[in-house]
C-alpha cells in the first residue's frame, strides 16, 4: 500500500495518509480495550437496582480520628466467635453468676466499695428494703446485666428508715452453766437484731429478722448477767435497746476428787495426786485444814513444799470452778515426812 500522498477528508480537508492511518489504529486499540473490560465485568441484570450516584467506588476514605477502620466498617464484629460475657453481656443462668458478673463490672468504678455492692445486691436478691445508695447500686447492676435470672425481684425502698421502736417482751427461756437463751417480740421493719450483755463493750451476738430468739454462750458458771436487745435497719443502724432482763447461770455440780494419795515423801516435801473431776477448772489443796495452794484444772498432782522433818500431816483436795464456790473436799489422807 502506498502511504504517501494526501486524502481529502470532508470538513477537515486534505490529510496525510500516514496521519490518518495512525488515528485509525489508535481507535481500533481503544475499542478492543473497552471490549476486554466488558468481558470481565458482571453480566447485565435488568432487575438489579441502579447504582447510587457517588457510591460506586469511593476509594479509601481519609483518616478521621475516632472513625471505624475500613476493615471493620459500621461497627460490625471482627469475625470473632467468642461468646464470653465480657464482650457480649451477661449470659449466666443463676443469681450467683449474676451477682459475680455485676460486682466485677461495678467495682471497676471508684463510685462504690466492694462491700457496699455485695450488701446491696444481697438485699435486692433477698427482696429486702434498700437504702437510697443501695437502690442506685442495684439500678446500675440491672443496667449492666438485666434482672437476676432466678426468681422475681423488685427494688424495695425504705432502707433508710430508722428503727425507733425497742423490742419488747425480752425474757430468758433457758439457762445452763455457760449459756442463756433469750426471746423477744419482733419489731416491724427490722432486718436484724443485736444482743448486748453486761460486762461487754459491744454486742455479743446477732440474728436475722426472721428470728426472735438467740443463745448467748461462752458465759461463766454461777454468774449473774443482764441482757438487752436492739433492732437493726437495713443500713445497720441499731434502734433503741429493750428493757434489761437479768439471770444467773447455773453452778457446776462438782464431785469430790477420788483416789487421793501421797507419794515421793521427803524431809520437807511430798507429792499429792488425785483423779480429775469433770467440770473443774482448778483444784485447792489443804494441808492440816489450811489452804496450801492451787493446781490448774488440767493437772492431777501437786508438790507440797515447806514441810518440817519427821512431822505428821493431813491432806485433802477440793475441785473448783471460776466464779463458783468449790465442790466438796476429798477424803483426808495422812503421811509423815522423813528425817532427811
Amino acid at each position: 500500500m502506498d502511504l504517501k500522498g494526501q486524502v481529502d477528508v470532508p470538513v477537515v480537508g486534505s490529510v496525510d495518509k500516514r496521519v490518518l492511518l495512525g488515528i485509525g489504529g489508535g481507535a481500533a486499540l481503544f475499542i478492543g480495550w473497552k471490549y476486554y473490560q466488558s468481558r470481565g465485568s458482571a453480566a447485565y441484570d435488568p432487575n438489579a437496582e441502579g447504582a447510587d450516584p457517588g457510591m460506586e467506588d469511593p476509594g479509601v476514605l481519609p483518616g478521621v480520628s475516632g472513625a471505624v477502620s475500613p476493615d471493620n466498617s459500621y461497627g460490625l464484629g471482627d469475625g470473632s466467635t467468642s461468646t464470653g460475657t465480657d464482650s457480649y453481656g451477661f449470659h449466666g443462668t443463676t443469681n450467683s453468676q449474676w451477682t459475680q458478673y455485676v460486682t466485677t463490672r461495678l467495682t471497676q468504678s471508684a463510685k462504690w466499695e466492694y462491700t457496699e455492692i455485695v450488701a446491696a445486691l444481697g438485699n435486692f436478691i433477698a427482696n429486702r428494703a434498700l437504702t437510697s445508695d443501695q437502690q442506685s447500686i442495684v439500678q446500675a447492676a440491672i443496667a449492666e446485666a438485666g434482672y437476676p435470672p432466678e426468681g422475681s425481684h423488685v427494688i424495695i425502698p425504705g432502707g433508710n428508715t430508722k428503727i425507733t421502736v425497742a423490742p419488747t417482751g425480752l425474757k430468758v427461756t433457758a439457762v445452763t452453766t455457760t449459756s442463756v437463751t433469750l426471746s423477744w417480740n419482733k419489731v416491724a421493719g427490722a432486718q436484724s437484731y443485736r444482743v448486748y450483755r453486761s460486762g461487754a463493750s459491744t454486742n455479743v451476738g446477732s440474728t436475722d429478722a426472721a428470728n426472735s430468739t438467740i443463745v448467748v454462750s461462752g458465759l461463766q458458771p454461777n454468774t449473774p448477767y443482764s441482757f438487752q436487745v436492739a433492732a437493726d435497719s437495713v443500713s445497720d443502724v441499731p434502734g433503741p435497746k429493750s428493757s434489761a432482763v437479768t439471770t444467773k447461770t447455773k453452778p457446776v455440780s462438782l464431785k469430790a476428787p477420788a483416789n487421793v494419795r501421797i507419794s515421793s515423801i521427803a524431809g520437807t516435801q511430798a507429792t499429792v495426786s488425785w483423779s480429775k473431776v469433770a467440770g473443774a477448772t482448778s483444784y485447792r489443796i489443804y494441808v492440816n485444814n489450811v489452804a496450801h495452794g492451787t493446781a490448774d484444772g488440767g493437772l492431777s498432782s501437786y508438790r507440797i513444799q515447806g514441810l518440817h522433818k519427821k512431822t505428821r500431816y493431813s491432806v485433802k483436795v477440793a475441785a473448783d470452778t471460776t466464779n463458783q464456790a468449790q465442790g466438796p473436799s476429798s477424803k483426808t489422807v495422812t503421811f509423815t515426812t522423813k528425817s532427811k
